[in-house]
């Protein structure tokens, strides 16, 4: 049996997740908190799914396990997935089961939306020092106004950081919606935290169309639970 011991955010532990499972069918887990950065939460403060842990067996761990198809940002156009690879991976993706609280309140909300409607997914980077100081500091929110303007229905948003939110609120209004956070936007360092981040990234999953920021693996794995449904669109939000 696999030990699989996932590193980085959450949608980097749920593509190393989905990966193991789509090599392996059945695996072991070893999912930890880190001092900085990461999660702020164990794997069943978010899923009911059960992969007990056993030591003494072989690990694959760190963020090189990830296969590449998974990493669409970065392989290129996601309409030329190998099929039956995508196939895989969405029948593994179908088997994680949210816990009761994080499917009621996506229930919810999705409810409040309107049928088809658009997510938009930003990332600041602006998260902790080293994520701030590679892209976070390069973060031009005129280039998001340029997509946003051009959107003419609601949409939900979803961000990492709250003034970025407020800002957003403030030029668009009623066209915002925005779940409640329990602590703040981008929290991932609490328990509550991290169940608002995958409540968002879930309720964006079930959207028509995705506008995601470039680099960014959250609004990828939006796509991804959403079984490669939603059209996505590429935004390019920081400049060097």
């Amino acid at each position: 049996m696999i030990v699989c011991k996932p590193e980085g955010g959450i949608s980097n532990r749920l593509k190393f997740i989905i990966s193991c499972l789509t090599n392996y069918e059945s695996v072991y887990l070893d999912w930890t908190i880190p001092q900085i950065g990461g999660v702020g939460c164990h794997f069943n403060d978010l899923f009911e799914n059960k992969f007990d842990v056993e030591k003494g067996i072989q690990h694959v761990t760190g963020t090189s396990f990830i296969h590449h198809e998974m990493n669409t940002n970065n392989s290129g156009d996601k309409s030329k997935l190998d099929p039956i690879i995508k196939q895989q991976y969405i029948d593994v993706i179908k088997t994680l089961k949210p816990i009761p609280y994080i499917t009621d309140v996506v229930n919810k909300e999705v409810a409040r939306l309107p049928k088809d409607f658009t997510t938009v997914s930003v990332r600041t980077f602006r998260s902790f020092p080293v994520e701030y100081q590679s892209w976070g500091r390069h973060f031009k929110i005129e280039l998001l106004f340029e997509h946003l303007d051009k959107i003419e229905t609601q949409f939900l948003l979803t961000c990492d950081d709250t003034e970025t939110t407020e800002l957003i609120k403030q030029r668009y209004k009623d066209k915002v919606h925005t779940v409640p956070k329990r602590t703040k936007f981008g929290d991932f360092g609490t328990l509550k935290g991290m169940q608002d981040i995958l409540i968002d990234q879930l309720i964006g999953s079930k959207s028509k169309t995705i506008y995601g920021t470039d680099m960014s693996s959250y609004p990828e794995m939006q796509w991804w639970l959403g079984l490669c449904q939603p059209e996505y669109i590429n935004m390019k939000l920081h400049t060097r």
